[in-house]
């Protein structure tokens, strides 16, 4: 049994939960007995067939955006003593600490063996969310506890190439599983945009994610300005959890606000509704490292997607989408118009979707890299269970320093 250690909400929509859970359902799935320690709340309650542990619900903490904050600090300093206390119940074969902040908790732990999963580049991301702060010292502090943490690692596994490159040498590419999704109670194109209030004429792109900085989404209201010159009816769908307050003052800046629309991104219902009512789905990203799921989310949902080069983290999608350079707004609006006057090529893009995800997001694909990255072989699939350790750090199995 592998316990997985993840500091954060759970479940939510949020891309590193949307992964994590197609992760643990993956494992389940091939009859892998998953276990899964988290915050003590989520975004909503589900029946899961993996095993799910919370820490105990103290401070009392209800912050479901990403992102550092006082709160969280303290739930963090509580995953570590529960995770001590679960090694020893449990004796899992290994411990793997999903994104940094768990990861730095399982070594406080002093549990052994720890494989990390990055979701994304914490030196990147981080200043992001301290914009008056000096980039250079959050960024410097931010490498430093990568670089620790990948010292101490058994194995290291990044979800998307890019950021395995980040890493460094003998980080491995663990694909997220993300099947295609067939559901048989679909809205119609009709029923989606009477439900969220669209006009059936207006050609619609859509954003599906958080309003965080690192997101770039403020390109999109620049595409949404540049695209309404060609297209005067087109509008943006603004589907989310965050307050999108910030996006609204900045489609009043640019003049463009009566052509924005938001709806709430809280649950399956609400993603297909969202999806449905859309032509295309635009993927910005400010900062390289991470993987944006509501990519793999568009594609798996039958959606064209335009993305920034940035965000296909070197991802081997072929022609799954058109891929347009970073932080260019006219590129983004000419794509888009691309593909609303032309349904050949959107047609074209939804197949090579489909077979990308196919083939490399399968739940084949995510065992056997899990397999690899957990060091695993059909000869011996047993180990050693973790256990707390006896002695100082460095007992930890080490890497070679970088």
């Amino acid at each position: 049994m592998i316990l997985h250690v993840a500091c954060l909400p759970f479940p939510s929509h949020q891309g590193t939960q949307a992964a994590l859970a197609a992760m643990l359902e993956a494992l389940a799935g091939t009859g892998r007995s998953a276990h899964v320690l988290t915050y003590a709340y989520g975004a909503y309650e589900r029946d899961s067939p993996y095993v799910v542990h919370r820490i105990p619900d103290f401070p009392r903490v209800r912050v479901l955006r990403s992102g550092p904050s006082c709160g969280k600090v303290l739930l963090d300093a509580r995953c570590i003593a529960e995770t001590r206390r679960l090694a020893r119940r449990l004796r899992p074969r290994a411990i793997v600490a999903h994104h940094i902040e768990a990861a730095l908790a399982v070594l406080a732990a002093r549990v052994t063996p720890v494989y990390y999963v990055a979701h994304t580049s914490v030196a990147d991301e981080l200043p992001v969310y301290f914009p008056s702060l000096p980039a250079h010292p959050v960024r410097s502090a931010a490498r430093k506890a990568e670089r620790l943490v990948c010292q101490r690692a058994a194995g290291i596994g990044a979800v998307a190439p890019a950021l395995a490159h980040r890493l460094g040498q003998g980080v491995r590419y663990l694909p997220v599983p993300w099947p295609h999704r067939t559901v048989p109670e679909q809205p119609t194109r009709t029923q989606a945009r009477a439900a969220l209030g669209l006009a059936l004429d207006a050609p619609v792109c859509l954003y599906a994610g958080n309003l965080d900085r690192y997101q770039g989404w403020e390109h999109l209201l620049q595409a949404l300005s540049g695209l309404r010159r060609a297209r005067p009816n087109a509008r943006l769908l603004v589907a989310t959890e965050s307050d999108p307050a910030p996006a609204v003052r900045e489609a009043l800046r640019l003049g463009v606000r009566p052509s924005v629309s938001f709806c709430r991104l809280d649950g399956e219902r609400a993603r297909q509704l969202a999806h449905a009512a859309a032509d295309l789905a635009w993927i910005p990203r400010r900062t390289a490292g991470g993987l944006p799921i509501k990519m793999l989310d568009a594609f798996a949902r039958g959606l064209p997607v335009v993305a920034m080069a940035r965000a296909t983290a070197e991802l081997p999608l072929g022609n799954a989408c058109l891929e347009v350079p970073n932080d260019d707004a006219k590129a983004l609006a000419l794509a888009a118009l691309r593909l609303l006057d032309d349904d050949r090529v959107a047609s074209r893009l939804k197949e090579s979707a489909h077979s990308y995800l196919q083939r490399h997001h399968s739940v084949e694909s995510f065992s056997s890299a899990m397999r690899e990255l957990l060091g695993e072989t059909p000869a011996t699939p047993g180990a050693r269970p973790a256990e707390p350790q006896r002695r100082a750090a460095p007992a930890l199995r080490a890497r070679p320093a970088r």
